[in-house]
């Protein structure tokens, strides 16, 4: 629903071309009715053929470079428009970050906490040794530095007890910026060999930063949640909503993202997130995922990603609008009382019904179905004010290819859920 109070004078300007980049502009012009910018090195049928986005494509063939990238920011910036400038993926917070003072000085809102704690917030090694401040269960963990060729990988690894999770320490941002063969976001290893395999495949791409291997948290798709949400300047947490990750995205680029989210509230999971971010001082966007051990039923923090998530539209099913809830803090300097999304629904970004298929908890499923019956799952390219025949076939084409790319990296769920 657009704000009784529309506000055209705003202009999102986002960094990306994928589902959370249109969403993100969505949930600005449900809040103030007004059209985002993106700025990309291509055009892609996430934000093609759009009424509420402003496309601006850079660089040849795709390649961006933070001069180029700069540069159009700053003429984007040359306007009476107040510019929100909002990154999603790692590089791009890392370039905002580069060149903060730069890009202040045009003009531009930038919601991200400062360098120093968006650093930490992304670094596995600190999120362990807040979880264990905090009495929250920790994963055992070990960090190869792949810098050192004279460390023994074998030796470091004892530790850890198989299978296990292979991981950037500084959530990516370097590790992003390399393209290798076999590259994902995160790994399974089976035993120490397939391990050491892993490790030895990232050095030899040129990789000289640390990488994570932790012990893995067990369980299914359906043990993982999502806390998605913005914290103001006094660290009040003002918007949150959780989320049940029905069915995760398993294609290798995609590891980590969602493709179906039950929209639903779990209080003891909400708190510990606000501890975390209260605890690493975000202000901003903030993703944290969790996941419930299916052995023992203890949670652990997985990750915090001090930015929009990439499925955070998920909180606007749950009746939280996070762009609101920035504009309040950032733009006009108000502090908003806490808005906690209890608005049960399903996001999907994948055909729902893949839930007969990917999910094995009977009850869930059952449940899933009813409340789809009650309450229709909302995906987030299908917007009512923005129509477009384009759109619309893009949108079928893109929930088709997912559904076959699910089908061929991950045929059944395991235990595991990879």
């Amino acid at each position: 629903m657009v704000s009784s109070t529309p506000r055209p004078e705003l202009m999102p300007v986002l960094l990306g071309t994928d589902v959370g980049t249109y969403s993100c502009a969505r949930m600005f012009h449900e809040a103030f009715g007004c059209r985002s910018v993106t700025v990309s090195g291509q055009s892609r049928g996430s934000i093609s053929y759009s009424s509420i986005l402003d496309n601006v494509y850079v660089g040849e063939g795709g390649t961006l470079d933070d001069e180029l990238m700069v540069s159009t920011l700053l003429k984007i910036a040359d306007t009476d428009r107040t510019p929100i400038l909002m990154p999603f993926m790692d590089r791009d917070v890392d370039l905002v970050l580069r060149h903060r003072e730069t890009l202040t000085e045009a003009g531009y809102i930038i919601p991200l906490a400062s360098t120093e704690i968006v650093e930490r917030a992304s670094d596995k090694a600190v999120l362990n040794s807040l979880c264990e401040s905090l009495g929250l269960p920790t994963i055992t963990t070990v960090d190869i530095d792949l810098s050192d060729p004279d460390a023994s990988w074998q030796e470091l690894l004892q530790p850890i007890t198989f299978p296990a999770v292979i991981k950037p320490k500084d959530g990516g941002m370097a590790f992003g910026r390399l393209r290798f063969a076999g590259q994902k976001k995160v790994y399974s290893a089976a035993s120490a060999d397939d391990a050491l395999a892993i490790l030895s495949t990232i050095a030899n791409a040129g990789f000289t930063g640390s990488m994570l291997v932790q012990d893995m948290v067990v369980g299914d798709d359906t043990y993982s949640w999502i806390a998605s949400g913005y914290v103001d300047a006094a660290g009040t947490v003002t918007a949150v909503a959780m989320g049940r990750q029905v069915l995760g995205l398993h294609q290798s680029s995609f590891i980590g993202n969602a493709g179906i989210i039950h929209v639903t509230d779990r209080p003891d999971l909400r708190e510990i997130a606000s501890q975390v971010v209260t605890s690493l001082g975000l202000r901003g966007f903030f993703s944290i995922d969790i996941k419930i051990d299916s052995r023992t039923g203890e949670p652990h923090v997985l990750d915090v990603n001090p930015r929009w998530g990439r499925g955070s539209y998920f909180t606007a099913v749950g009746g939280v609008n996070l762009a609101r809830a920035m504009v309040a803090d950032f733009v006009d300097g108000v502090a908003l009382p806490p808005r906690v999304g209890t608005r049960e629904g399903i996001y999907a970004f994948v055909p729902p019904l893949a839930i007969l298929r990917w999910v094995r908890d009977r009850a869930l499923r059952t449940h899933l179905l009813r409340l789809m019956i009650r309450r229709p799952p909302v995906h987030p390219l299908s917007y009512r004010r923005d129509p477009n025949i384009k759109r619309f076939a893009y949108r079928y084409a893109a929930d088709a290819n997912q559904l076959r790319a699910l089908i061929s990296s991950y045929p059944t769920p395991s235990d595991t859920a990879f």
